[in-house]
């Protein structure tokens, strides 16, 4: 029996190396939303990397010299329109030359900042850190997620065309999760339009114009507000009854606290 199972594994081991498995198709992401579309998207043909990871600020990224070492040797890198990206592609251009560059963000119609004609729904004392007039946080709209998803999957398409049905099965199975979530935000917000949300960085834009909901910001061009913005803020809050204060884990949670508390509602991370 023993000298049976033997002869067993050195087949296994021998039809292993006739048949040596696919070779995953290495791609980045500036962001870690875009590393879940691709996931959905790639599947087990690719190896999905994320520059800016976990409590990492976009704002001020730099990347560490590991990346940079496997940005050299990647496949190709789905970008989506954040500051840093206009610094740091052509360096990665300089290091791999036939790393493949595909904006994710393609198609997609941006809202544009406080100082020019916008159509999204951010108020006057936010400002969206915007690159080129226009707000980067596209990934958190339905529809914006919808257009990065199908870039994705034209984009690795392209770098693994044997995979291409299996990448539009994915695509296709994706997209009717996302009609399904955006079904739920209508109900949700069905007869509320109009209505504010109170954020600390204003990252919700895309949402915000999607549902008829109007983002109100704290932060004041990337930095904790004066006295005068937090009181502005404040009476706008009251105004509107706002509950309920978000703020994500990267930025400074102090002023949202102290507004939370002038007018009485509670502070939820996102």
């Amino acid at each position: 029996m023993k000298k049976k199972l033997q002869a067993v594994l050195a087949a296994l081991a021998i039809l292993a190396g006739a048949f040596p498995a696919t070779a995953k198709t290495t791609v980045f992401v500036s962001v870690l939303p875009q590393k879940f579309f691709a996931e959905q998207v790639g599947g087990e043909r690719v190896e999905i990397s994320v520059l800016v990871e976990k409590n990492r600020d976009p704002h001020t990224f730099e990347p560490l010299p590991a990346q940079m070492a496997a940005l050299s040797r990647a496949d190709g890198y789905l970008s989506i329109g954040l500051p840093f990206e206009e610094s740091l592609l052509p360096r990665v251009r300089q290091l791999n030359p036939s790393l493949r560059i595909f904006p994710a963000d393609l198609g997609i119609e941006k809202i544009r900042g406080k100082d020019e004609e916008h159509h999204g729904h951010t108020h006057e004392h936010g400002h969206a850190h915007n690159h080129g007039g226009n707000d980067p946080h596209v990934w958190n709209g339905i529809r914006e997620a919808r257009t990065i998803a199908e870039n994705t999957c034209t984009a690795l398409a392209e770098l693994d065309p044997e995979g291409a049905e299996y990448f539009g099965r994915n695509l296709g199975n994706f997209l009717k999760r996302l009609d399904a979530l955006d079904g739920e935000f209508r109900e949700l917000f069905r007869g509320r339009e109009g209505a504010a949300f109170l954020v600390f960085h204003p990252a919700w834009g895309y949402l915000a114009r999607e549902y008829g909901l109007e983002e109100v910001a704290i932060e004041v061009d990337g930095k904790e507000p004066k006295a005068a913005d937090m009181a502005a803020v404040i009476t706008e809050a009251k105004r509107r009854g706002v509950k309920v204060v978000f703020v994500s884990p990267q930025f400074s949670g102090r002023s949202a606290e102290i507004i939370a508390r002038s007018i009485g509602a509670a502070v939820e991370a996102v």
